[in-house]
This record gives C-alpha cells, sequence and structure tokens, in this order.
C-alpha cells in the first residue's frame, strides 16, 4: 500500500506542474502501453466474458480520459514562447479512483472472474492515456 500512496504523490507533483509539450513525442507512451498490455494478455486464458470486460473498461478508460483531456491546460509559455501544458486537480482524483478500484480488484482474491476482472481493468489506463494525449494533441493544434 505505501507503494500506491507514493505513486499518487509522485503523480500529483507531476501532474500539477507545468511541462512543455512535445507534439511529435505524444504518441510514445500509448504505443509502448498497448504494446505491454497486449503481449501479455496474450499469454492468459481469453474468453468472451473477459474480451467483453476488456472493451467496457477500455471505454471507461477513453471516456476518463477524454474528460482529463478537456480539463488540461495548455497555453504557450509568455518568456520562452513553447507550449506547455498543466494537469488538473481533477484529473488525479480520476487517476486515483481508477488506481483505488485496481488494488481492491488485486485484493478481492485469485478467483477467476476477479483475475479476469483485473486483466481487464490494465485497460482503463490505456484507454486514458490515449485519449488525454488525443485531447492534448488537439489543443496543440489549435496553437500552433
Amino acid at each position: 500500500m505505501l507503494n500506491y500512496v507514493i505513486v499518487v504523490i509522485v503523480v500529483m507533483l507531476l501532474a500539477l506542474r507545468e511541462k512543455e509539450v512535445k507534439a511529435s513525442r505524444l504518441w510514445i507512451l500509448p504505443a509502448v502501453l498497448a504494446y505491454s498490455l497486449l503481449s501479455g494478455i496474450g499469454k492468459s486464458v481469453i474468453t468472451p466474458f473477459g474480451i467483453l470486460l476488456c472493451i467496457v473498461c477500455l471505454i471507461v478508460g477513453l471516456a476518463a480520459g477524454a474528460w482529463r483531456g478537456k480539463l488540461m491546460k495548455v497555453r504557450i509559455h509568455p518568456v520562452t514562447g513553447r507550449i506547455t501544458s498543466k494537469g488538473s486537480l481533477a484529473s488525479i482524483v480520476i487517476f486515483i479512483v481508477i488506481m483505488l478500484i485496481r488494488q481492491l480488484a488485486g485484493a478481492w482474491g485469485a478467483h477467476y472472474s476477479v483475475l479476469s476482472l483485473s486483466t481487464a481493468m490494465l485497460f482503463i489506463p490505456l484507454g486514458n492515456i490515449c485519449a488525454s494525449r488525443y485531447f492534448l494533441y488537439l489543443k496543440v493544434q489549435r496553437l500552433q
């Protein structure tokens, strides 16, 4: 549990500070996350219920990411002229809720349906990151 507290503190510090946005690099993290997630799922047992659960979790992640992306503040830095972005407190709350749900699913035990839910919940951060990066990209394009 201490690991999650440390992660939340680091995420809060990183999300609330203003950072430079490079539109050419926005696709890297979603691509790496998708590759690692899909390669890990290929080794597990896939059932129709598991696929449906993954699709539902992906849709939930995309919706949360769209919300986070719309809450993100993007502006041109007045001194340097570079495009910067800054997360909002609401996006941190969304991230914390997702992490808590994921932790609860892992604590419920090793029953197959719980493992299926736990695996499917990995699609929530994937959808979240993809959607928020997409909305960030759209905001950057409007400023350029």
